[in-house]
Formats: C-alpha cells, structure tokens, sequence
C-alpha cells in the first residue's frame, strides 16, 4: 500500500510495528475523506484475491454502518468515546465489508453498508507549551482567539481549557447548531462563543464571512478543508506543511507551526506602526520649528543665523538618534489594540509643537544675534541639537517622559553621542576652522543648557495637555 501522508497515517504506521504485513494486501481504489460524510473508505484485495472494504472516520459516522452493534454495544462505545473525547484524544472508528467474488464495484461510497465494526483509535495530538502563552499574550492584545475545527464537541472543549481559552461548556458549541440559528441570535452569541466543533468547508466559510462583517479576521489552516475560509479570511495564513492547494490561497506561509509566531508577529508589527508614528511626529515638529524660525528671523536679522555647512552639520548629528526610533521600546497602552493612521493628529501634534519650538528658537536669536553672527550660528547649533535631542524623548511616548517604557539601548547610546560631540566639537580646532564656529564661553553654555531644559519643560506641559484634552486614537 501506498504511504499516505495524512497525519494519522503517519502516526499508525510509527507506531504498528507489523509493517510487514502491509505487503500482503494491494489497494485497488480509495473514496477519499470527505467532510460531509466526515469518512473515508479503500478497497483492497489479499493474496488469495480476496477483496475488503475498510472504512474509517467519525465514529458517530461509522457506527450508524454497522450492522454487528447491538443497542448495548452503541451504548458502551459511545460513552467510551465521549470519555476518550473529554480526555482530549481524538477518535477514529474502523470498520470492514468483504466483498464478494461477483459484487461489481462502481463506487465505493455505494459499498459503506452493512459494515462490521472492528474497533477504534484514539490519537493524542500534544499541545505545545507556547500555546497557553500566545493566547494569553493574545489576550493583553487585544487579539480575539477562536477555534474552528472538524474535530467532536469533546475534544474541542478539552484543547480550549487546556490552552485557557475557554473555561464555559457554553462558549463550546457545533457549528450547525449555530448556523441553524436565526441571524439576529447569531449576531448576538457570536462574541461569547470561543469554539465551533464540526464544521466543514462551508461552515468555516460562513464563520469566517460573518466574522468579518464586525472584525479584521486572520485565519490559520493547512489542509484542503480549510481553503474556501482561507480565500474568504482578510489575513489567510497556513504552515509550510499545508496542502498545495491551501499554500495557493494563503497570505502568508509560517515557517514554523506555531501559534506563538503569528501573536508575536501582530505585537512587532504595533510596534513598527507606533516607531513610525514616534519619528512622524518627531521629524515633522522640527522641521516646522526650524522653517518657522529661519522665515520670520530672516525679516528682523541682516545674517544667516546658521551657515550651510552647520546646518548639513545638524541634520547629520540629530537624524542618527532620529532613524534609532525604529528600535525603540513602546509602551503597552500602544499594543493593546491595533491603531489607524491618523493624519490630523499627527499634523496637529507637530504644528503645536513646532510652534512651541519656533518660540524657544526666537528666544536664542533674541539672546545672541546682537553679540556676532559667529556667537549666534554656534550657540544656536548647539541648541537645535540639543533641543531636538531631549524633545526625542518627550515625543515617544503620550505618557509623561518619566512614566513611559526606557528607552532602547540603541536610542540612548546614539543621542549621548550626538550630545557629546554638539558640546565638544565648538572648542575644537576642526569645528573652529572647518564649521566657523566661535568657542562658547561658560555663561553662554549654561544659558543654552537653561534654555534646552525649559524646551523639554515646556513640550512635556504642552503634549500632555494636548493629549488629555484631545486624545483622537482609535
């Protein structure tokens, strides 16, 4: 016989150690599983030509073949398999026909009759111990976790409180038992249920549709079964053992089975998405408050308040703990649930600040623009940096600075190096001779630092007005 590569062949043939034996049986034909009659069936033939049918799957589907069970036979294997469900072991019933020397064989589905029940199997398929885990970091995201399977009530309910996804028999139920509802009672339950058992192509279809009428659905399966709910889920995703036909309409193909990857995933992507916003905000508001300055100051001044090469200079020294955003650590209030691009926050947010920057600006020129053109150009390069440097860490966070997560190893790093050389590089003879500037005497550095610390101030007040006042995530 052909080896199959269905999961529970696999494991029969690991664990029989008779293998030898296949050898004396030929498969002839085979009525592949089909999920409405939840079976499937081979026609084989032995070395003295004889030919059985062997016929295997649900077992409330096979038993209703047979015709060797008494009542009291069902009765005591059916409770054996509803125990061997609430165990959590899933159940394969096998039965035989023989089939006679003169019996035409047209199609094997026409032969599951009057069948004798040889016995059933029951598999362990082990939970991994990053499941309870990933749903649990699915809960603290926000992340909605349902299980839609083909397998019985009982063993469904068993891998949902395992996993801690459900502790209620009630939030267990058949998928048609719910379907046979009407749309109103569905609509109403539907957020309460964590388990559809039974269903087939179509039920995992209309589940994943009416899932979607009211949320973002990512849908996770590997076998053929599972591609119309594949086509239909916003997110279709399966594992690199899946079927051929359900790779083709997947989205995206884990490398690794695992629950874990596709949680961890959403909560790197918030993260990306909330960095982005961060420098957004960060970049615009500076760019505003520089333009701002450099326009209106440009009425009252007869000099360029900071040469060419300085201002090439300060973008090269604020840009690289600018870029280091991306590796930021976020704060939990930004995973908890996905957010959308807002452009009128972000504008707002900038031009508010940046306003609040141009002030400080004004408030340098004012300070030294009647000292030299040289004491100006220096003492306002060092103050752009400086101010963009400590506003990086109030615009990363809506919190107050000092409630918000620390900040990465990468952004730290790079913005005392940036602060470092901003300070050091005027008293050196490469900023004198190279970038023309004017070494600072102390005075002037403790009123740039002065004036540094009451921006961060001042922007911290602002941002956290502004975001209790008018706090538009959604």
């Amino acid at each position: 016989m052909k080896e199959s590569l269905e999961p529970f062949d696999v494991a029969l043939k690991k664990a029989w150690s008779h293998q030898e034996l296949l050898a004396q049986f030929e498969k002839l034909e085979e009525c592949p599983f089909d999920p409405k009659r939840r079976r499937n069936s081979v026609l084989i033939k032995d070395n003295n030509n004889e030919r059985s049918l062997i016929v295997r799957g649900a077992p409330e589907e096979i038993i209703k073949l047979c015709s060797n069970l008494d009542q009291e036979k069902r009765q005591t294997l059916q409770e054996w398999i509803l125990k061997t469900g609430q165990q959590g072991c899933r159940t394969l019933a096998v039965a035989i026909r023989k089939i006679k020397k003169d019996e035409l064989v047209s199609d094997l589905a026409f032969l599951e009759t009057d069948l004798n029940f040889e016995g059933c199997i029951s598999f362990v398929d082990p939970i991994k111990p990053s499941t309870l885990t990933a749903i649990q970091k699915a809960e603290k995201l926000g992340v909605g976790v349902k299980i839609i399977t083909g397998d019985s009530q009982e063993v469904a309910l068993n891998v949902a409180k395992k996993i801690g996804l459900t502790e209620k028999n009630q939030q267990v139920v058949l998928a048609s038992e719910f379907i046979s509802q009407t749309p109103e009672r569905q609509k109403e339950i539907l957020p309460n249920i964590s388990v559809f058992a039974r269903t087939d192509p179509e039920q995992k279809h209309y589940l994943v549709q009416l899932l979607q009428r009211n949320y973002e659905v990512g849908f996770l399966g590997e076998g053929i079964n599972d591609s119309p709910a594949l086509k239909a889920a916003g997110v279709s995703i399966v594992v690199q053992g899946a079927s051929d036909i359900a790779r083709e309409a997947a989205d995206i193909i884990l490398l690794q089975k695992d629950l874990a990857v596709i949680i961890d995933g959403i909560e790197e992507g918030r993260k990306i998405f909330a960095n982005t916003i961060k420098y957004l905000k960060a970049t615009l508001a500076s760019n505003f408050g520089n333009f701002y300055a450099v326009a209106i100051g440009s009425l009252f001044i007869d000099f360029l308040p900071m040469l060419p090469v300085q201002l090439l200079l300060v973008n090269l020294l604020s840009d690289f703990p600018m870029i280091s955003v991306a590796t930021d650590s976020v704060d939990q209030a930004e995973t908890r649930s996905p957010k959308k691009y807002n452009a009128k926050d972000i504008i707002i947010i900038a031009t508010i600040l940046g306003v609040v920057s141009t002030v400080f600006d004004f408030m340098f020129f004012g300070f030294f623009h009647k000292i030299s053109p040289e004491v100006l150009q220096t003492n306002w390069f060092i103050g752009s940096i400086l101010t963009e440097l400590v506003f990086l860490f109030s615009i990363r966070t809506r919190l107050p600075f000092y409630q918000a997560v620390f900040p990465s190893k990468i952004i730290l790093w790079l913005s005392g190096s940036a602060f470092f050389i901003t300070v050091a590089l005027p008293f050196t003879n490469i900023g004198q001779k190279v970038f023309h500037f004017h070494q600072p005497s102390a005075s002037h550095m403790i009123l740039i630092l002065g004036l540094v610390v009451a921006y961060f101030a001042c922007s911290e007040i602002v941002k956290n007005i502004y975001y209790r006042s008018f706090d538009t995530r959604k």
